[in-house]
Formats: structure tokens, C-alpha cells, sequence
């Protein structure tokens, strides 16, 4: 069974509209013609390259992503940071530092990205999540950002394929353990670890 996205649907049903038109509306020279096709070219793709064709409602964004810089502003509370963020504020400004420079965080879009330090503050946040708290929704609501917004791992997933076994372990830090979906058909019990799951040793 052949799965057709709303995109196909929406140029399916633009043909069938040109189909129409012509029959009922017959144009008498090929200037009118030419003109007619250009037209309904220049809509087919722009359907084609349209991202979204439906509304995509505003979601409430409030988040607690903001109480981590209030925590770095006093000593007394950088457990609270580290406890959030898994790094300590200073490590967190050497990090800042080495990346805020980086191509990556510039863009010819007119929608302008985030700040630097709150999608650092994201990858963080979310590097030290496990289990039922790594899902888009809950990072979204608790960092205050829009889903849409952690959608890149879905994004690298399409573009190289690290689903299954790798999909909660494409972003990790130095020493962790990645977790594996199940246990491995091939030498399986090699990688049990000692968290008394399956995973794999990594260091990026």
C-alpha cells in the first residue's frame, strides 16, 4: 500500500482543478495557453516546496530553561544550575565561548534562531535526560521552546539513519554509556552494563 503525503494530495487535487478548468474553460491561442501552464507551474511548486500547508497553532512556551541563569547569578545556587544542566556556570561560559562563533548558528532566514545560550542550555538539559523524559513534548514544555524546535534528531534519523538501537543516543557527551533498544543478537551479553541494561561505551 502506497502511502501519499498531504503534499501529493494537495498537488492531486490542483491537477484534477487544471483538468477542469481546461474542459469547461477552453483557451483559443497559445499565448493564453502558455501563460495558463506557467501559472499553474509556478503553483505546483509552490506547493511542492511549501513546509507547512496547514496551520501549526501557537503553543504556550513559558518553560523553566530561564531559571538557570538566575541560579548562575549566585554561588549559593550553582548546584541548582549543575542539577539542571549537568555543568557548572563556569564550564557552561567556556562551552558558550568555543561554539558561539561556530556557522552553524547563523542562518540567511528571516526568522531569527534562538539564542545561542538557550539552545546550548537545551542540548544540555536534554544530554541529561533518560527514559520517559526524553520525549519532544516534555523537553518542549520544560525548556519553553516549541516542539518543532527538537525535531533535528527526527531530521538525522531521515537524513542518516540512526534509528532504532541509536535513536536516544545520537547526541551524547565523553564517557557515557549509550543505551541499546535490546540486547544485541551478536555477543549479546558483552554489552550489559552496569546500570544492568544494554548499551555501548562511548567517548565523542
Amino acid at each position: 500500500m502506497v502511502r501519499t503525503t498531504l503534499h501529493d494530495q494537495y498537488i492531486a487535487a490542483y491537477i484534477l482543478l487544471m483538468i477542469l478548468w481546461a474542459v469547461s474553460h477552453p483557451l483559443e491561442t497559445l499565448e493564453d495557453l502558455a501563460k495558463e501552464l506557467n501559472l499553474d507551474i509556478g503553483c505546483i511548486l509552490a506547493i511542492h516546496q511549501t513546509q507547512y500547508l496547514q496551520g501549526w497553532p501557537p503553543g504556550l512556551k513559558s518553560g523553566s530553561l530561564h531559571l538557570a541563569w538566575e541560579y548562575a547569578q549566585s554561588q549559593s545556587d550553582h548546584h541548582c544550575f549543575i542539577n539542571m544542566l549537568h555543568v557548572s556556570p563556569e564550564v557552561f561560559q567556556v562551552i558558550l565561548s568555543l561554539i558561539e562563533d561556530h556557522p552553524v548558528f547563523l542562518n540567511n532566514s528571516g526568522n531569527a534562531q534562538e539564542a545561542i545560550e538557550a539552545q546550548l542550555g537545551v542540548t544540555l538539559y536534554r544530554m541529561g535526560q533518560h527514559g520517559n523524559d526524553t520525549s519532544l513534548e516534555d523537553i518542549a514544555c520544560f525548556v519553553g521552546c516549541s516542539k518543532g524546535a527538537e525535531q533535528e534528531k527526527c531530521w538525522v534519523d531521515g537524513h542518516l539513519g540512526f534509528k532504532g538501537t541509536w535513536w536516544e543516543g545520537w547526541v551524547m557527551y565523553d564517557g557515557t554509556i549509550i543505551p541499546l533498544y535490546a540486547k544485541p543478537a551478536v555477543n549479546g551479553e558483552a554489552y550489559f552494563t552496569c546500570k544492568s541494561n544494554y548499551g555501548l561505551n562511548a567517548q565523542v
